[in-house]
């Protein structure tokens, strides 16, 4: 099957999100790929999760969206449509790590068309949020280590600062997104999973890239098609899917309204080392997974990191404060 990126710019933004809500009802899985101008906060190898959340509200607070990669696809796998929102950037006024630039550009971005092209940022909050708030049945957002993504997506629809807390951004998610599934804490239920990039794990699941690499249409398909694959095996494995509303890197269950406050067990059939007990949001317990680690920027650039075998720059969060170029 052949796949095609729609790509969406300031003259047919209304256009294509008319035909995204169309599609909507239909494939109502969202796989999104954020790209940004890297991080201007490295975080320390080691760090706790209160500091890795602080450095990403900092990271993501300081710095825009630059790409919005959507896919929309069924339970069955069934792709529909890919698209590649491309925002207004301007490198001579919007903050940036120098090297993340650089290495976006290398990947095919070009930041000249998005400076005179590029979709005005109060705009398409307003497009995508209206689309989200019109949706006619619940959403599935897939992401791959998707803390940045989903909290890029947050701040532009909702044109405000990150919450201060996990805590409150995690409250946050569960009102404003229906279910939430983060491909990379979900693979760590296969043997060896857990702290692969996407790529290498597209590989070890037989799925084929199409288009180029670290750009968000592209990673958004990938995502997708990987998630329609690991799904059926996680489930083959334990069950059920009890890796929803869980990010990679942070602790505690993205709370929903269904849920009760306090601690909930598993169901006695669950297999043990499965799903996790779930803890309202005001409580917040770390799940068992790996911290994220962030060496120097430098480390990224010039190597590929040998447990990911990827340089995803939206999951590694290169580029530092000694690249900060702003006007």
């Amino acid at each position: 099957m052949g796949f095609h990126v729609r790509e969406v710019w300031n003259h047919n933004l209304a256009e294509e999100i008319s035909a995204m809500e169309d599609t909507l009802s239909n494939y109502p899985i969202v796989s999104v790929d954020a790209e940004f101008p890297g991080c201007l906060r490295p975080t320390p190898r080691h760090a706790g999760e209160e500091v890795r959340f602080a450095d990403m509200k900092h990271n993501v607070d300081s710095t825009d969206l630059i790409q919005l990669g959507v896919t929309l696809s069924n339970e069955k796998g069934t792709v529909a449509a890919i698209w590649q929102f491309n925002l207004e950037f301007d490198l001579d006024r919007d903050l940036h790590a120098k090297e993340s630039i650089r290495f976006l550009q290398a990947h095919g971005v070009d930041f000249a068309k998005l400076k005179v092209h590029g979709i005005e940022r109060v705009q398409f909050g307003a497009a995508f949020g209206g689309l989200i708030g019109r949706r006619s049945r619940p959403l599935t957002w897939v992401t791959f280590h998707g803390l940045y993504d989903l909290a890029h997506i947050v701040k532009v629809v909702g044109r405000r600062p990150i919450p201060d807390t996990a805590a409150d951004f995690g409250e946050m998610l569960g009102k404003g997104f229906d279910a939430v599934v983060d491909v990379k804490y979900a693979a760590r239920y296969l043997a060896g999973g857990g702290e692969v990039g996407l790529q290498r794990l597209a590989d070890e699941l037989g799925v084929k890239r199409r288009g180029e690499a670290h750009t968000a249409g592209s990673d958004s398909l990938l995502t997708a098609l990987v998630y329609s694959k690991l799904k059926k095996k996680v489930k083959h494995v334990v069950g059920q899917d009890c890796y929803v509303d869980f990010l990679y890197g942070i602790g505690g269950r993205i709370p929903r309204q269904s849920r009760r406050q306090g601690v909930v067990q598993p169901p006695s059939a669950v297999v043990v080392g499965c799903c996790h007990p779930v803890y309202h949001v005001a409580v917040p317990v770390p799940v068992n997974v790996v911290p994220v680690t962030y060496p120097h920027p430098d480390y990224y650039y010039h190597h590929r990191d040998h447990r990911n075998d990827d340089t995803r720059l939206s999951a590694s969060c290169y580029g530092g404060g000694n690249y900060l170029a702003a006007v």
